[in-house]
């Protein structure tokens, strides 16, 4: 695991805080350009902050949050816990895979609240210009303005045709 991001927080760092920071201009080797938590950390919150101008060289441009690989690859990930995410300017984020602004990987079936953000011109290589989620079923994304987030469908695993955006009522 490399890492070269501002914040980053591994498994047992429960109730943590991220709160009132710029979080700014970094970079990650992997995961998580700006703030990256990998493992499980219940109930974590991060709010009113600035992420903006970070990169991360695979997923998760300003904000990864995932569960660490499980030791037997027949069973699932821990996850990373329950955390609330509100309050912030996620804009103009670059993740070399998926997830610009925000980005969930194996975090699990715990509630992972995502609101009040401006999540804005934020870019990914593959999906989830402004939002990537996968593997994390409790996702409650609710009262942000999402807007002017892009793939660009380049990735090395990309179809190069960018996902189509399907809502359903």
């Amino acid at each position: 695991w490399v890492w070269l991001g501002e914040y980053y927080f591994v498994a047992g760092a429960d109730n943590y805080v991220v709160a009132n920071n710029d979080i700014c201009g970094n970079f990650s080797a992997e995961y998580g350009g700006g703030l990256s938590v990998y493992g499980y950390s219940p109930n974590g919150s991060i709010h009113d902050n600035r992420v903006y101008f970070n990169a991360s060289y695979d997923e998760g441009g300003g904000i990864m949050i995932a569960g660490q690989l499980p030791a037997n690859t027949t069973t699932l990930s821990p996850g990373s816990g329950p955390v609330d995410i509100f309050n912030n300017l996620i804009q103009a984020n670059l993740a070399n895979d998926d997830g610009g602004g925000l980005r969930f990987l194996m975090a699990g079936n715990f509630p992972m609240n995502v609101y009040n953000n401006l999540i804005v011109n934020n870019v990914s290589t593959h999906e989830g210009g402004g939002i990537g989620l996968n593997d994390a079923p409790d996702v409650r994304v609710f009262n942000n303005t999402i807007m002017k987030n892009l793939t660009t469908a380049t990735a090395v695993t990309s179809t190069t045709v960018p996902p189509m955006l399907t809502m359903t009522a």
